[in-house]
């Protein structure tokens, strides 16, 4: 009788997997892969909120650089523009970042966003303030392509919420970076910004000492074996490239526009730089929330019907907050914040849904298209608030935004949220 007990549960073993083999044993290589690694995630996530802290300087900058520089505001477009070029060499460092070990970019991009973004209060001329922004493009393009991979790697079978824990560090980084800018102008001046740059370093040397806990071994299966041929990569891919690139766009009008000149919007309506940039911080502490919840909720309900829900809400709560005042901007400064950041989340597991060999170069394309909608977009608005103020141009980007919709249903959802 135990002989056959034994068969019994020898036979209920999954195929392959013998008593004594690795793959049979708790903690395999391939559990291992599928385990949601929470201090890695979260040190990924760290290393995105030390960037973005720094590099979200300039639109609560933008007042009080326009007063000094004297510049117009389809100017501070074309320096949006000047900070996102670098993005143009995205699929570029994503062909790089699939054959190399990608977790030095995490500490060196920062280190580089740091010096740069602190210095914007002494640039003496626009010339200047552009190569400084221009610094800071290059920097974001690596972080941007390399960190999301990494995070990828460490979030096993869970990748929208291993994204939304990514997106989550850039939007409690965004709401900390009016705050932190403005207390530092407050206390040294335009000119003392350079101040912050000590506090950046301390802060590198503690996440290099937390980044190297991240086992080189989460990398190797995609940056070893032989890779698809971009070609094939390309037409693997392209078609879901094809219908975001138009909802990015089209829907990049408010965000753009509430995100970068929403400091801007507010000071011209009369209130101070102080609570203008209150107003950013609480925007997007709010889309911290949003990003946070999105991509984990598209893990269950499905990337595209999350999707559905955003771009729809997007236009109406843009145009409501043109006619709103008071308490009540308040409310739906909120509630864009929640909705406006969500959709990022989900976009980056679709690219990850692909199961392309080359996640980074797959990256590296979604940035790149990202980056170049939103430059295009903030020089266009720009020029819209220089002719007609601000209520009537974000009163269009609301009316674009509704554009994306249409696009949106012939996306393809390949996740599979459980059933039942």
């Amino acid at each position: 009788m135990n002989v056959v007990k034994k068969e019994v549960k020898a036979s209920q073993k999954p195929p392959g997997c013998s008593p004594a083999s690795p793959e049979g044993k708790a903690g395999s290589v391939g559990d291992q892969r599928q385990r949601f690694r929470k201090s890695n995630v979260a040190s990924v996530s760290v290393a995105h909120m030390l960037h973005d802290i720094y590099s979200s300087f300039f639109a609560p900058l933008l007042p009080l650089l326009t007063e000094k520089l004297g510049f117009t505001y389809a100017m501070a477009g074309m320096l949006s523009v000047v900070q996102k070029l670098p993005s143009l060499l995205n699929p570029l460092i994503g062909i790089i970042a699939d054959r190399m070990l990608i977790r030095s970019a995490l500490i060196a991009a920062p280190l580089v966003t740091i010096f740069a973004m602190s210095l914007l209060g002494r640039a003496s001329s626009v010339l200047l303030l552009g190569i400084l922004l221009f610094t800071c493009g290059i920097s974001a393009a690596v972080f941007h392509v390399t960190a999301p991979v990494l995070m990828r790697q460490v979030s096993g079978n869970q990748i929208g919420r291993g994204m939304s824990f990514f997106m989550f560090g850039g939007e409690i980084a965004r709401t900390l970076g009016p705050l932190l800018i403005t207390a530092a102008v407050s206390w040294w001046g335009l000119e003392g910004t350079w101040r912050l740059i000590p506090f950046g370093l301390v802060a590198s040397l503690l996440l290099f000492l937390n980044l190297r806990t991240i086992d080189k071994k989460h990398l190797q299966h995609f940056q070893g074996g032989k890779k698809s041929t971009l070609g094939k990569t390309l037409r693997k891919i392209g078609p879901f490239f094809f219908l975001v690139a138009p909802i990015i766009l089209f829907r990049g009008f408010s965000k753009t526009a509430l995100t970068l000149f929403l400091p801007a919007y507010l000071v011209d309506g009369g209130y101070s730089i102080k609570m203008a940039a209150a107003a950013l911080a609480f925007l997007e502490l709010a889309g911290a929330g949003g990003a946070l919840m999105a991509g984990s909720l598209s893990d269950r309900l499905g990337r595209k019907k999350v999707l559905l829900v955003i771009m729809v809400l997007t236009p109406i709560l843009m145009f409501l907050f043109t006619l709103a005042m008071g308490f009540l901007q308040w409310v739906l400064l909120g509630l864009m914040g929640l909705i406006f950041f969500a959709s990022t989340p989900v976009f980056m597991a679709m690219i990850h849904d692909l199961n392309s060999d080359r996640p980074a170069f797959a990256n590296g394309i979604f940035m790149t298209v990202s980056f170049a909608a939103s430059s295009i977009v903030a020089l266009l608005v720009g020029v819209l608030a220089d002719r007609y103020g601000f209520v009537i141009t974000y009163q269009i980007t609301a009316a674009l935004s509704v554009c994306a919709i249409p696009f949106t249903f012939f996306i393809k959802d390949k996740s599979q949220p459980p059933k039942g």
